[in-house]
């Protein structure tokens, strides 16, 4: 707070002119009207722009919530998830460490939902029980977003478009490279292991 106050008083050192006064009205706000009043009392001094006055070029937003299903792989390794199968989760598996985990069950029945491969040992018993099918497909067919993406992607690329895919899990955005390289899109990737340089580079 007390470095908002030197900022407010090098712009108006006339209305700001007392840092204990400051300090005593706003130092230790707690109460959504004493952020209000502390909003209000500052606004002058903010100039706010906004994307659509800057760029007038730019289309404005629009928003598609699309629901996938999960697939087979999907439901069952969610319903063994949520009902705590060890039977399931860790058949043909040397022991619990090789399968996946229960612990945060929640982060867990996340990730089966992004893809069934971001839990422990899925990929590689998967691959076994279907050794003949393209690794780009069996990476679509095992996640309802992957079925999406595969349908979405060559009509967004024959019109044109460049698309951007975020995800929160960073191991999610490793099976989506690999997507992306076996189906021979062109992509580059950005996340916190990218240095600077990599990213002017691209």
């Amino acid at each position: 707070m007390e470095e908002l106050w030197t900022l407010l008083n090098f712009i108006d050192d006339e209305s700001f002119d007392d840092v204990d006064e400051f300090m005593d009205k706003y130092g230790d706000l707690k109460s959504k009207e004493g952020i209000d009043e502390l909003h209000e009392s500052i606004r002058p001094y903010i100039l706010r722009r906004l994307k659509e006055d800057v760029e007038k070029s730019v289309p404005p937003k629009e928003e598609t919530l699309i629901e996938v299903e999960l697939t087979v792989v999907q439901k069952q390794y969610y319903r063994a998830l949520y009902e705590k199968n060890l039977k399931f989760l860790h058949k043909n598996k040397k022991g619990g460490v090789d399968g996946p985990s229960l612990n945060n069950l929640a982060m867990q029945l996340r990730k089966c939902c992004n893809h069934p491969f971001l839990l422990n040992g899925i990929e590689e018993e998967i691959k076994n029980q279907q050794p003949n099918v393209d690794i780009a497909d069996l990476m679509v067919n095992t996640s309802g977003k992957f079925v999406l993406l595969d349908k979405l992607l060559p009509r967004l690329k024959e019109e044109g478009h460049r698309i951007l895919i975020f995800s929160q899990f960073k191991i999610m955005l490793d099976i989506i490279e690999d997507y992306l390289h076996h189906r021979q899109y062109k992509c580059e990737r950005i996340d916190g292991s990218i240095t600077g340089l990599k990213r002017q580079a691209a």
